[in-house]
Formats: structure tokens, sequence, C-alpha cells
């Protein structure tokens, strides 16, 4: 039987750099995609600095930062270049973390919907900062390390 979810549940890399050994906090920083929030970071500072910008542009630049988290975590951050089956997880970390940080600090959210509050953007950053060591765990298929009896 065809299983969609297939893809998952094959061997998934770590991300660049980790170590199985990695602590919690090396894991979850090694899955925010600095370069791409960096680049958010800085545009959202020259549009705030204009008296006027269409939302439009905005959205427009917070979904083609989107679209190009996984384009830029497989082919600039991980060895050999390319998407593959062992990428998944992490590319789609990646792109989760960003859209959960620009969440946080607001972005088009803020300016799009009445219901956003700064509250919210906290809550589901810290159960996505919870959540995806879990979820690298569950999809890497990583055991924990039991240390021996002495």
């Amino acid at each position: 039987m065809w299983n969609p979810f297939r893809v998952f549940f094959v061997k998934q890399d770590l991300p660049l750099d980790a170590k199985n050994a990695d602590s919690y906090f090396e894991k979850l920083i090694k899955y925010i995609p600095a370069d791409i929030v960096a680049a958010w970071l800085a545009i959202d500072g020259i549009l705030k600095d204009q008296t006027t910008n269409p939302l439009w542009l905005v959205w427009s630049v917070f979904a083609f930062l989107t679209v190009l988290t996984p384009l830029y975590i497989v082919y600039m951050k991980t060895d050999p270049p390319g998407f593959g089956p062992a990428k998944t997880f992490h590319w789609m970390a990646s792109t989760l973390a960003f859209v959960v940080f620009i969440f946080a600090l607001g972005g088009p959210f803020a300016l799009t919907f009445d219901w956003y509050r700064p509250l919210y953007g906290t809550v589901v950053l810290i159960l996505t900062t919870l959540l995806l060591p879990l979820f690298e765990r569950f999809f890497t298929r990583q055991l924990p390390t039991i240390p021996p009896k002495k």
C-alpha cells in the first residue's frame, strides 16, 4: 500500500555540523535559518522606515523568504547540495522555524489580522522550540542515549 508519509520515515540527516551529542539548544539553533531571518530583519527595518508601504509588499517579502528557506537550506547549508529524502525534515523544520519566528515578531500577521497579539507569537514560538527537537528525534529515528551503568 502506498504511504504518502513514507518520505518522513526515511533515515533523515541531521543539520550540517550536528552531532548526536549536541544539546537540545545546539540542535534547535541549527534548524533556525539565521541568514533568512537576518534578511527579513534587514528588509523589515527598511520597510518600517518608509512612511507608507502597501500590505502586499510586506506579504510578498515574507512569501519570497518562506519559499527561499528550503532552497537555501538544501543548496547552501547541506552537503551534497540538493533535495533528497534524507534532508526532508531539515528543510521542513527550518521553514517552519522561519514562519514561527516571523509570527512571533509580528511581521505581516500583526499588520493584517486584528486578532493578532504578541502573546500569541510568544506562545507559538515557545511551543515550536519545544516540539522541534521531539519531532527531530521521531523523524530521524534517534533513540535516547542511556549512559552505561557502572
